[in-house]
């Protein structure tokens, strides 16, 4: 009898789900919008949000998950029965306080109009302020941790939001028994189970195998009566790969899946989208590219690198520390840029051509040469994830002139992601890690051939584009199989799994080595604007700050 894991993955803003055989093979997928969306302006009562807030509401992931499972079986049903594990991730840090029972506080009436009872998704940027003091404490301190979390605490991390809410909804925090990112709470809703994966807690919570979570006496020092705050994130911790708990047999009858099955510790999406692309060697970076990008890849030596905000112990292979950095923006900058900049005329074309926009823009900035936009930007629009961790920088473009085209710009936006692709790689090898070749995910890289050519034509490296049609849902899948264990029809070691069930390679963008001499110029350049706007002249900063204001903050 063939044998199936289900790799769920919540992303910003919708679900997905796919059925993966032991092979690899997809055996049905499915996708759910989130009713409520991303909340940034105001809650569903109405009540307005402060700038930098970005929320969601957690009644959709419960509704996620019953037509998730509903349609995954809509056309063989019988494979329900076949299913032998589960694995799911979520957007990272993606968190909400809950009440002892773990029911989020937002659905208590009394908090219904309360922002910081929902969920705070990954790109919450509240907590920058927070951020900043747990960092300079830390600093003060010495504290070990900031080894681990690139030298500086990321405003979307738990802590800083924690201490936002500890702050800004003292109520809400009092009433919270637990703060919980949502990769952990998904399988304590589907097991009953309030373990807490290993993976979350040292990606995104400051945890490491030696010293656990941050101390009593530095966080009271960062903020007065905010000490005990780790005891908030109580909950045995179970290792990537094994069991949160088994499936519920309420949840199984809801969803028609056989009672008992395992439910793998949950995982960001980027983490489960390294095995799901087939990874488990070391040298080799994982670029998920969708609204952002997360980069990832593993590593024995476990060296702390200064703004790559996540270096954690067993966080995606056994024996080896998993790196995680990114950028806060990939395909959300292309989406800005059409969304508010292009020029009626080019939208007409495009629809008389029978081709997406994005499509009539890459070939007309495809025919553009590097060398004429006279163009340099930098792809801060939702902020500088890794190497500056700083979330309040803010994008700008260098060079305009009265000539300037819609594709000239469209083409510098696309060069300084891979700018900034080069300068994370670049800080890679600073430290003695090789980055000997990108493997991509993700929607942009599936979809967008020629942002993956000036990739490669940027970094001089060359970018592989994973195949697996959803890499996070596959390595859940992963995760899932090897949870359940090779006696149930699974495996029992993920480097197996994931060569067995991860997706393969469907194209390979070669660097075109008639630019380099250019690129390699005009990055230098670009590390020149990278760090006099990202740490010696604080002016993006005072604008934004000036802005925010004026939008009433």
């Amino acid at each position: 009898m063939k044998h199936y894991s289900i790799g769920i993955d919540f992303g910003t803003e919708e679900a997905r789900a796919m059925l993966v055989d032991m092979d690899g093979n997809c055996g049905g997928s499915a996708v759910f919008l989130y009713p409520h969306g991303v909340m940034e302006e105001c809650l569903p009562d109405g009540t307005k949000l402060r700038a930098g807030f970005a929320l969601q509401h957690p009644r959709d992931y419960i509704e996620a998950l019953e037509a998730l499972m509903r349609d995954l079986f809509r056309e063989h049903p019988e494979r329900a029965e076949q299913v032998i594990g589960m694995g799911v991730d979520f957007t990272q840090c993606t968190m909400m306080p809950v009440d002892a029972d773990g029911t989020p506080l937002c659905f208590q009436e009394e908090f219904r109009n309360e922002p910081h009872a929902y969920v705070k998704l990954w790109k919450h940027h509240g907590a920058q302020r927070q951020a900043e003091r747990l960092t300079e404490t830390a600093r003060k301190r010495r504290e070990a941790l900031l080894a681990f979390c690139g030298g500086e605490i990321y405003a979307e991390t738990m802590f800083p939001k924690m201490l936002e809410t500890f702050e800004k909804a003292p109520e809400v925090y009092r009433r919270a028994d637990r703060f919980v990112e949502l990769a952990d709470w998904i399988p304590f809703f589907l097991t009953g189970s309030p373990k807490r994966s290993k993976s979350i807690a040292g990606c995104a919570a400051l945890w490491n195998p030696s010293d656990g979570y941050p101390s009593e006496e530095y966080l009271e020092e960062a903020a007065a009566g905010f000490g005990a705050a780790a005891e908030k994130l109580s909950g045995e911790l179970a290792d990537v790969g094994t069991p949160a708990g088994y499936l519920a047999p309420e949840r199984a009858r809801q969803y028609g899946l056989p009672a008992g099955i395992p439910v793998a510790a949950g995982l960001g999406d980027c983490q489960a989208a390294f095995v799901g692309a087939g990874l488990s060697e070391e040298g080799v970076l994982l670029s998920v590219m969708g609204t952002s990008s997360c980069d990832m890849l593993v590593d024995r030596k476990g060296i702390g690198i200064p703004g790559m905000y996540g270096v954690s112990a067993d966080s995606m292979i056994p024996g080896m520390y998993g790196y995680e950095a990114g950028q806060a923006t990939m395909g959300d900058l292309l989406g800005w840029f059409v969304k508010h900049q292009v020029p009626g005329p080019y939208m007409q074309r495009a629809e008389e051509a029978g081709v997406s926009i994005f499509d009539y823009l890459n070939g007309l900035a495809e025919a553009v040469s590097p060398m004429e936009t006279g163009l340099l930007a930098l792809d801060w629009w939702n902020g500088n994830r890794s190497v500056l961790l700083d979330t309040n920088l803010s994008g700008m473009i260098l060079g305009m002139r009265m000539g300037t085209r819609c594709e000239d710009i469209y083409r510098a936006l696309a060069e300084a992601l891979a700018f900034g692709k080069r300068r994370i790689v670049e800080q890679f090898e600073t430290y003695g890690i090789q980055v000997k070749k990108i493997c991509a995910t993700g929607g942009v890289a599936s979809k967008n051939t020629f942002l993956m050519q000036v990739f490669s034509d940027i970094m001089g490296i060359p970018v592989w584009i994973s195949e697996a049609e959803n890499g996070s849902c596959t390595g859940s899948a992963v995760y899932g199989a090897v949870a359940a264990g090779a006696a149930a029809g699974g495996y029992d070691g993920l480097k197996e799994a994931a060569e067995a069930m991860g997706g393969k390679v469907g194209r390979v963008h070669m660097p075109e080595e008639r630019y380099r001499q250019h690129y390699d110029a005009l990055y230098e350049e670009y590390k020149t604007l990278y760090q006099y706007f990202g740490r010696e002249n604080q002016i993006m900063k005072r604008l934004r700050s000036q802005a925010e204001r004026g939008e009433g903050d």
